[in-house]
């Protein structure tokens, strides 16, 4: 895959399983953090900057990406929130079911049509 910079790169579930870690490489990144992760933990983040560039992580901000503000955060999000229900279950509320693949099939039919779960 190739792109020009900045790109965003998603993967879904369907994606292959990635390839197993290479240990050297883990161990050698396992501290790189970003500049203000480094200046909240009140670290000497200065001389470790100074000290591994290589384990400095590059922050973005809106400036670097060179974007449309009114494509950013909520005004620019193309999802919208309709409603947020909390459903708290009581114990009287509870209810078993075998292990059965009707009696789970029946199960998910009742909270996908009382709107539980989508």
């Amino acid at each position: 895959m190739e792109g020009s910079f900045p790109v965003l790169i998603t993967v879904n579930n369907s994606a292959p399983h990635c390839r197993p870690r290479n240990a050297r490489r883990l161990m050698k990144y396992k501290h790189a953090s970003t500049l203000s992760n480094r200046q909240e933990s009140n670290d000497d983040y200065l001389a470790t900057e100074l000290s591994n560039s290589h384990l400095m992580i590059k922050e973005w901000c809106v400036a670097d990406i060179e974007c449309d503000h009114e494509q950013l955060g909520l005004n620019g999000s193309p999802t919208k929130v309709k409603k947020v229900d909390n459903i708290v279950f009581q114990s009287k509320e509870s209810r078993q079911i075998e292990d059965f693949d009707e009696d789970i099939d029946e199960l998910m039919k009742e909270l996908i049509e009382g709107h539980i779960i989508g």
